[in-house]
Formats: C-alpha cells, structure tokens, sequence
C-alpha cells in the first residue's frame, strides 16, 4: 500500500471514530494528546483497518504509533492477513 493511500485510509478511520473532517488532522496530529484515543480506540482503529483492507497493522499497542502519521507509516507496511 502506498504511504498516500495509507494516510488517506487512517484518516478516514479515525474521522469516522471521532466524527471529524479529514482537514481536522494531520500526520502530526497526536492519537493520544489530539484526538484522546485510548487503547480500546487503538484496538477499535486496527480491527475496522483489517476488516477494510484484510491487511494487519503491524503494531501491537498505542504505544507503539504516536501520530497519525506513525500510523499511517505503519499501515503502508502492512501485510496482507492470511
């Protein structure tokens, strides 16, 4: 997945979780301090991901991503989920 592709995807993701607009974040918008995300919210963002692309997040926890961006990162270098 091309990283574009992926920021486009998290960010739909996340607005949808959050009820924002797209030009409401960035890739430096902060999960945690910006947008309050939670580790349920994490685990929430990772299954609704999978279950759109059948890709895995290569990321265990919220600890592990910081911003939008970091998660973006990560989704472009997702696997598909066999």
């Amino acid at each position: 997945m091309q990283e574009q592709e992926a920021m486009d995807l998290v960010k739909k993701l996340v607005c949808r979780g959050r009820n924002l607009i797209p030009e409401a974040i960035s890739g430096e918008t902060c999960l945690i301090d910006d947008l309050g995300f939670d580790s349920l919210d994490a685990a929430e963002l990772f299954v609704a991901f999978q279950q759109e692309t059948g890709r895995e997040v290569g990321v265990n926890n919220l600890s592990d991503v910081r911003t939008v961006g970091d998660l973006a990162a990560a989704v472009a270098a997702s696997e598909v989920h066999s």
